[in-house]
């Protein structure tokens, strides 16, 4: 149900949307009854800054409003360009303030979730406003730095921190998801710079240098390194960081 789409598919009734629309009913058949479904979304990071395609956005909501005990969504980077949020139920944006934009900035994540916050609701004063998608990378390995260079687990603690913060301090935001849980290979683009060189002997595997030339530094190993986990489910300390503010008056809750 995403992502990739463009405004041209979202045109396409007589084959792309034909078979979303089709996804989206087989969507709700695999998963009704999943206690652990909150929101029916499609299109993540969609063209929804374009008035014509919102037709589409439409035709999904339309047919996942079959489910009337759930929200529905998209995950939109398009933010307050968004055109089609009257089809949703709820609002989500995704965004990396401190990470892919004003990098070391760490005033950002307050400073752009708030202002998005506000939007909502303003705009859409009945409908709830989620962070679907945001955080920051951090190399397992680079757990020593003095410095919060960009890429070390000192950096992505405090960028992940403040935007954990905001989302549990602003009434306005009524919930966050952190992308994402642990570190995972990227598309087939991200393997052109070749795997990491690891160290010798070494189990599970610890890489002792990455080719972080051009655009190699954007995905290094050819992995996505936002997880607060790395591949092999090691614990960054963005881990137990959020954890604690999670957990600060949830004392029962064991992770």
């Amino acid at each position: 149900l995403g992502p990739g789409v463009s405004v041209e598919d979202t045109q396409d009734w007589s084959h792309f949307m034909k078979y979303q629309l089709q996804q989206v009913e087989e969507m709700l058949e695999a998963s009704m009854n999943h206690p652990s479904i909150m929101v029916w979304a499609w299109f993540n990071e969609g063209p929804s800054n374009h008035q014509e395609a919102c037709p589409a956005y439409a035709a999904c909501a339309r047919i996942a409003a079959r489910d009337p005990t759930r929200l529905l969504s998209w995950a939109s980077n398009k933010q307050q360009d968004d055109k089609c949020l009257e089809h949703a139920t709820a609002v989500s944006f995704n965004g990396y303030p401190a990470w892919y934009s004003d990098q070391h900035q760490l005033d950002a994540p307050a400073r752009f979730w708030n202002q998005n916050a506000a939007w909502v609701r303003d705009h859409y004063p009945h409908k709830p406003f989620f962070i679907s998608e945001t955080g920051a990378g951090g190399l397992f390995e680079w757990d020593k730095n003095q410095t919060d260079a960009y890429w070390t687990l000192k950096y992505q603690q405090e960028v992940i921190d403040r935007d954990v913060d905001v989302a549990l301090t602003n009434e306005n935001v009524s919930g966050l998801t952190l992308w994402h849980f642990f570190d995972f290979k990227g598309n087939d683009g991200a393997q052109a710079c070749g795997p990491c060189h690891y160290k010798a002997d070494t189990q599970p595997p610890l890489c002792a240098w990455y080719n972080m030339t051009g655009s190699c530094g954007r995905r290094p190993g050819g992995l996505n390194h936002k997880g607060v986990v790395d591949a092999y489910r090691r614990k960054k300390p963005s881990f137990e960081s959020v954890k604690a503010k999670y957990g600060r008056n949830m004392p029962q809750i064991m992770i």
